[in-house]
């Protein structure tokens, strides 16, 4: 013979519907929000500072520029190590 067993299962409770039509709101805002940015950042550094790119034809060596210098190499134990010429 089965006996009957109660269970209670909680439920969380349901968002608020402001915050739903704030999520929506900012959902259909994005969009326009990212296309008014400019399309070119110009960013300032000093002349000391080191410019890191991928190289384009090698993804594993990167391309450092320096104070008008440009070497390429890898960064090995934190450190930027110069590449030697092939």
């Amino acid at each position: 013979m089965a006996r009957n067993r109660k269970m209670q299962i909680a439920v969380p409770p349901l968002a608020d519907d402001t915050d739903l039509r704030d999520s929506r709101r900012v959902a259909k805002a994005l969009p326009v929000a990212v296309a008014a940015l400019p399309a070119e950042l110009s960013l300032r550094f000093k002349s000391d500072t080191p410019l890191f790119s991928a190289d384009p034809s090698d993804p594993t060596i990167l391309i450092r520029k320096l104070k008008r210098n440009t070497s390429r190499g890898r960064f090995v134990g934190g450190k930027f190590v110069v590449a030697p010429l092939s």
